[in-house]
């Protein structure tokens, strides 16, 4: 099958992850004023060392030590939430959806919420939260809900910028000033990154980005720093000696984490004395604590066979942790099990420490720990309500992302994070003297794990086996697998109590269609709201519409038992309920796909498959994967699913063997969700045609990935096209890899494939026209499948930029052939694109015109 360039015998063995370890049925919040005082302790320590050599310094001079110094260190919280998650919005939702991030920020010193807060930013405490790309995010230009968020992570870039004018109100705050007003950071976000378009074009890697970034915040550093000398030399203010970041993310909140982290390092790192230092506005600045749950930073492709998803133009090149310990003390990487999708390829903190080193060990540098945690992305990140899927119907204590909450929580209290803590581990001396350290009781029961999920949890983890990374997930993604053959194989988990749980409650067409509307309108009206434009009226037919749209929403309401009216989330984009059809839908693709004859092969049929990737160039890399290791993924996973279903279960019976296998099923019934079944269908609208749970997740290490992969599209170019044009599509036409099975699994009985394996053909398209577009030649270096990324991406960004199709650029017959059609194919769209925005009247009015100047 596929090779790497570089052969595992080589090298020493990867380093394993860090084992996951039991919870504890109390949970893992200080119980006591012991566990507070040794927060407090671990936090103030740079105090208490300042402190130490300034007294050492007075006695070397000869002076009489006047007493600890007057000074001050700043503690601050930045949270990047994950794609589509918004915490103002979120926390409103009956019951609260917010994620582990929003959670850990509700528990931060210095957030704009929650008693006492204003004293602990008067104290140094600083907490901010930056919401999911895909919703709104108005103070920085995202007025509504962007589906190119969503699939493609466009606005991360100016998340992480808008992390950065963060730390300038900090300290300018700090220093008495007011607030950074948000017209005023949005232009330093501006000045410092790439439009939408850009984004969504990579174009952030076609400028220098530290170079824009610097030269944004020259005249502001400066000015604060000036800000910073003067009151420190005025006594003002305690003299601020140093800045401690705390940093959450999850998802691709997670990956803007890191390149913030990436990022804030450059801006900082200058040479004092000959040493090293991260200075920011002239204070010492450093990274305390870095939490990330589930770091995905790709470019949001569908994935349909046989794509898969890279980095986010912004993405690029800055997922490695920083190497200093200095500036990056300590990080914590919560890796979800059980995520299979194609398009959540994981970027684990594990990398070589030298990345040139062909043959270097992938370890973890030292300060930083990765664990494993069961469930699906969003199982660990949090964000799903009770009851989705069936999971959880007894309420937010029972969903699964309740315990690495806790995990993450005990990881940065230990060492000093700022946070708050329940009422009862607090004294009063304690409570009196600090009252922002007391949680209030919304956010303390938003941290509530119930004795059912920690037994489950902990039975859960009798059976897993931890490892390097790779091999623990496959291990994880086998057992599921033994329990969909179990429950969706032979459709037994129809008899659950989850499936009873959402049984009859999708909405149907007519009724989705009418939420959207709804939806749709109540958007409008808050949009004319804001923009103080008046209401448009409703009346005749539309009025008619719209009732009958409420009456339909009523209607739904009254048919699934709800006990309040339905309410929008106007900040996200509408989802409609379908848990059964997504979960119905999986039975039978699971099915289809682990039974072979199920697969309708003919013996004598074109073993050549085709795949059509449309719209590439938006700022990102996808890759295309390799239908021999499809193949082989396929009869291992299923393999070694076999070997642990007869663990569990009794062939044909599928009666369950013992107490823990059954709790262990239970967990999987009643705490995973199926994000792949959720993906396919609120998403796509379809699923994915073969090996949908029969293929494992992705996994980036820096610059090298667990699977052997082409690169297909770089955040510049689409590789091989000679031309560019302004949306390109690429075709590809590869062998089947079902009956590259046969070649595996003969007594399947399936057709074999007969012939040479070589490279796929792939061309090139012009969207807009569907003309066919020229490509380079002698790529098979670049085309060549390999777990090498790195090597791989520098010969694709060695490449020259293909020219843009203009008058100047077509210089054969068949690019002006191609050129005419594109622009008379773009005059044609404006056009149309033009008519659809018409409102209504004033199409039937346009329409009437034209009859009448053609005479009928």
């Amino acid at each position: 099958m596929s090779s790497t360039l570089n052969p595992a015998s080589q090298r020493p063995a990867s380093a394993s992850l860090t084992p996951t370890p039991p919870f504890k049925k109390e949970g893992l919040l200080p119980r006591t004023h012991l566990d507070v005082g040794l927060n407090y302790r671990t936090q103030i320590r740079p105090r208490i060392l300042a402190g130490y050599a300034a007294e050492k310094a007075a006695k070397a001079a000869g002076f009489t030590y006047p007493g600890p110094p007057c000074i001050d260190v700043l503690e601050i919280t930045l949270c990047f939430d994950g794609t589509n998650n918004h915490e103002p919005s979120d926390k409103l939702a009956l019951p609260p959806t917010t994620t582990n991030v929003a959670r850990l920020y509700h528990a931060s010193l210095g957030a704009d919420q929650g008693g006492g807060q204003s004293r602990a930013n008067e104290n140094g405490f600083y907490a901010y939260y930056m919401q999911g790309v895909g919703t709104e995010f108005k103070e920085i230009g995202e007025f509504t809900p962007d589906d190119n968020g969503l699939m493609m992570a466009a606005g991360g870039e100016n998340r992480i910028n808008w992390g950065i004018t963060r730390l300038l109100d900090a300290v300018g705050r700090a220093c008495g000033d007011e607030r950074l007003q948000s017209p005023d950071a949005y232009a330093l976000v501006k000045q410092m990154g790439t439009s939408v378009t850009e984004d969504m074009l990579g174009a952030s890697l076609l400028k220098d980005g530290f170079i824009r970034r610097q030269q944004a915040l020259q005249a502001p550093l400066m000015a604060l720093q000036k800000k910073v000398d003067y009151v420190h030399a005025r006594k003002t203010v305690p003299r601020i000696i140093g800045m401690r970041l705390w940093i959450y993310g999850f998802s691709r909140g997670a990956a803007e984490a890191r390149a913030f982290a990436n990022w804030l390092e450059a801006l900082t790192k200058v040479e004092v004395d000959g040493e090293t230092c991260y200075l920011f506005a002239g204070i010492p600045i450093s990274i305390g604590f870095m939490g990330l749950f589930d770091t995905v930073a790709s470019v949001g492709v569908a994935y349909v066979a046989p794509f898969a998803a890279g980095h986010m133009g912004w993405a690029d090149d800055s997922m490695r942790l920083p190497d200093s310990e200095k500036f990056l003390e300590r990080c914590v990487h919560l890796v979800a099990a059980h995520e299979q999708r194609g398009c959540f390829p994981l970027d684990s903190i594990r990398r070589k420490d030298n990345p040139d080193d062909p043959n270097g060990a992938s370890t973890y540098r030292k300060g930083t720990f990765e664990y494993l945690y069961p469930g699906v992305h969003s199982d660990v990140g949090g964000g799903y309500a009770p009851g989705e899927q069936g999971k959880a119907v007894a309420g937010g204590k029972d969903v699964l992302s309740q315990i690495p909450l806790h995990h993450m929580y005990a990881e940065a209290y230990a060492v000093g994070a700022p946070l708050q803590a329940p009422t009862v581990a607090l004294s009063t001396e304690q409570r009196e003297k600090w009252p922002w350290l007391e949680m209030d009781r919304k956010t303390f029961e938003a941290f509530d794990v119930s004795e059912t999920l920690t037994h489950r949890f902990n039975t859960w983890l009798s059976f897993h086996k931890t490892g390097p990374l790779k091999e623990a997930m496959e291990s994880e993604l086998e057992m599921l697998t033994a329990w969909r053959i179990n429950r969706y194989a032979s459709y037994r988990f129809k008899h659950t109590a989850a499936y009873q749980h959402f049984q009859g409650k999708d909405m149907t067409t007519p009724e989705r269609d009418a939420f959207k509307a709804l939806h749709q309108r109540q958007f409008a009206e808050e949009k004319a709201i804001y923009e103080g434009q008046p209401l448009r009226e409703l009346s005749g037919t539309t009025l008619a519409t719209h009732e009958e749209q409420l009456a339909i929403k009523l209607a739904y309401e009254q048919r699934i038992g709800a006990e309040k009216p339905m309410t929008f989330n106007m900040r996200k984009g509408f989802e409609p309920s379908l848990d059964q059809a997504q979960i119905d839908n999986a039975m039978a693709e699971f099915r289809r796909d682990y039974v072979p004859s199920f697969w309708g092969l003919s013996w004598d049929a074109d073993t050549v498959s085709f795949a059509t990737l449309a719209h590439v160039t938006f700022g990102g890399w996808v890759y295309l994967t390799n239908e021999e290791d499809e193949a082989e993924e396929y009869i291992r996973m299923r393999r070694k699913a076999n070997i642990v279903f007869d663990k569990l279960y009794a062939a044909g019976s599928f009666a369950i063997l013992s107490d823990k296998a059954q709790t262990l099923t239970d967990f999987f019934d009643e705490q995973v969700h199926d994000s792949r079944a959720w993906f396919m269908n609120a998403i796509l609208g379809e699923r994915e045609l073969f090996t949908d749970y029969f293929r494992y997740r992705c996994i980036f290490f820096d610059n090298e990935s667990s699977k052997a992969l082409s690169p297909l599209v770089s955040t510049e170019k689409v590789i091989g096209v000679a031309v560019a044009v302004a949306s390109i599509g690429l075709s590809i036409k590869r062998h089947d890899p079902r009956y590259l099975v046969g070649l595996l699994a003969p007594s399947f009985g399936i057709p074999l494939f007969r012939g040479k394996v070589g490279l796929p053909g792939i061309s090139a398209f012009d969207t807009l026209t569907g003309m066919a577009l020229p490509m380079l030649s002698n790529l098979d270096n670049l085309r060549a499948f390999s777990k090498d990324t790195g090597d791989v991406l520098k010969l694709v960004n060695a490449l020259p930029i293909p020219p843009t199709l203009s008058d100047e650029t077509a210089t054969t017959p068949e690019l002006k052939t191609l050129l005419k059609a594109h622009k008379t194919a773009k005059v044609a769209k404006m056009a149309k694109d033009l008519f659809d925005s018409l409102p209504a009247e004033e199409k039937t009015s346009w329409l009437d015109q034209i009859k009448g100047a053609v005479g009928g």
